[in-house]
C-alpha cells in the first residue's frame, strides 16, 4: 500500500475519514487543583450539592414525621443484613425516632439492571 507524508492511505470505503486529536493535546497543562473528571447520570446531578441542615426540629409535637431517608440494598441475604445494620445504627447514632417505613422491591439501573429492595423510612 502507499504511503504519503501523512501516513498510510486510507482503504477503501474510509475516504471521509480524517484524522482526530485528544482534547489538551495543544492546551497547557491544568492547573493543579482543578480536575477534568466529570460525572454523568445521577451523579451529575448530584454534583456539587452539599449536605443540607433543616432548620425544623426533628419532632415539634411528638406526632407525625418531619424528614425522610432512603435506604436500598440488593436482595441477597449478605446486602440484606449490612442494609439492617445500616438502618440500626443510623437510628441508634442519630437518636431518630421513627414515624413511619415503608419498602418496595424494584429494579434499579447501574452497570446492569437487577431487582433492589428500597426502605423509606421516615421520622
Amino acid at each position: 500500500m502507499p504511503e504519503d507524508d501523512e501516513g498510510p492511505l486510507p482503504a477503501e470505503g474510509d475516504e471521509d475519514l480524517e484524522p482526530i486529536s485528544l482534547a489538551g493535546d495543544d492546551e497547557a497543562p491544568a492547573e493543579s487543583g482543578s480536575s477534568k473528571i466529570r460525572a454523568f447520570g445521577a451523579h451529575a446531578a448530584l454534583a456539587g450539592t452539599e449536605k443540607h441542615e433543616f432548620k425544623r426540629p426533628l419532632n415539634l409535637t411528638g406526632t407525625g414525621a418531619t424528614r425522610v431517608r432512603v435506604f436500598h440494598s440488593k436482595i441477597t441475604v449478605a446486602a440484606l443484613e449490612h442494609m439492617a445494620e445500616m438502618i440500626n445504627r443510623w437510628i441508634d447514632e442519630s437518636e431518630v425516632e421513627v414515624k413511619y417505613v415503608n419498602q418496595v422491591v424494584g429494579v434499579m439501573e447501574g452497570k446492569k439492571p437487577e431487582p433492589n429492595v428500597i426502605v423509606t423510612v421516615w421520622y
